[in-house]
This record gives structure tokens, sequence and C-alpha cells, in this order.
């Protein structure tokens, strides 16, 4: 049996062919509930720069009330909703397969979450382990970070929710528990605290697959 283990810290080298550090790429879910061991991706964005990826899944499960006030999102039948509106939807074996195509993209980048090591890769990876997709995903990323582990010894704040930091130091508010607005005030948030190589690496970490 296949088991996706946490090994940490990691060296991220990413680099380009022109030998400069490759930009992260920030990522975010919006799942059906908080349970990382049976919850479904409903949202899947990620964001380098300009270059967006987003995607809706309808999830096999069903959307728990909880989560459904924060996000926005029901499901009905065969149909996705956000804010009553009708969302377009791809099979979550596709999306996955698109997110891992966007991935390819670049030179193998850090992914970058906020909360990602406790919540976003578990369901992230567990999902790609279910589709046989694993050791293809992290064949294109070298690594992962957590910019709540991050942040939490770069600065000292009362809390460290990202709708608090992005208050805090981009003196704004945006469209949280969106997947695509988070990924975009993320990376935003990282620009701002530009982080060195060293306190990176240290948050740095990476899943390997074993028997």
């Amino acid at each position: 049996m296949m088991e996706t283990v946490l090994i940490s810290p990691c060296l991220f080298t990413g680099v380009t062919q022109h030998g400069e550090v490759e930009p992260p790429v920030f990522f975010d879910l919006e799942t059906t509930g908080l349970d990382t061991s049976g919850c479904d991706i409903v949202q899947l964005s990620a964001i380098s720069g300009d270059r967006l990826f987003n995607v809706y899944m309808l999830p096999r499960c069903r959307i728990a009330e909880g989560a459904s006030r924060v996000t926005g999102l029901t499901s009905k039948g065969q149909k996705l909703f956000l804010h009553e509106q009708p969302v377009d939807t791809v099979p979550i074996k596709e999306a996955l397969q698109l997110f891992i195509s966007y991935l390819r993209t670049f030179n193998k980048p850090l992914l970058v979450g906020h909360n990602s090591k406790r919540f976003d890769c578990r369901i992230l990876l567990r999902i790609l382990e279910e589709f046989y997709l694993i050791d293809e995903f992290l064949e294109v990323v070298s690594g992962f970070l957590d910019t709540l582990l991050l942040s939490r010894e770069m600065f000292t704040l009362p809390k460290y929710s990202q709708p608090f930091l992005v208050e805090h130091f981009l003196h704004r508010g945006y469209g949280a528990h969106n997947a695509t607005e988070d990924v975009r005030a993320l990376q935003d948030l990282y620009r701002v605290w530009n982080p060195n190589r060293q306190l990176v690496n240290k948050h740095t970490f990476i899943y390997q697959t074993q028997e």
C-alpha cells in the first residue's frame, strides 16, 4: 500500500533555465468541510505572477453548512453554485491533471499556501493518491511552504489568519474564502514580506510516497 509521508525541512533549489530563482506558485483549496481525511475539493486555484489557474469540481459528498456559509458554494444534483449562481465544473481527475499541466509550465516551483501543511496539502495529496496521480504531481514541484508557519516566525502579531494579515500588511479587505481571491492576496503578502532564502528553506517541506 502506498503512503504519502512528510519529510521536513527541504532545501528549495528551483531555478529557471537562466539561473534565476523560480517564482513560487501560490495555491488554495475550498472544500466540502474541515475533515482532511474525508472532505472533497470544490475549488482549486493557483497563481504565479499573472498566470492564474482556477477550476471548480462537483463534490462527491455533501458540502457542510459551515463551509457553504463561508465560501458561498452549494451543490444540488449535478450542479455547483457560487452565491446561488451556477458555475462550470470539471471532473475531479481531469481537474487534477489540468493542475499538474499548469505546474509543468514552471521549473519545479515551490508550492506556497496558508495553513497548507495541516490542511490543503493533506487533502490535495490524499485525492491525488486516490486517482493515482501522486507520483506525477510530486515530480513537477520542488516542495511546499506554509505561510502560516512563516509569518509566525517573521512577525509578532495577535493572530495570523490570512484575512488579518492582508488587513495588517496590505491595508485592505478582500473576498476571503474564494480560492482565487485567496491566492492573489497571498501572493501580494509574500511580495511585501520578501522572506530571505534561509527562512524559506527552513519552512519548506516535501512529501514522498513509500510502500
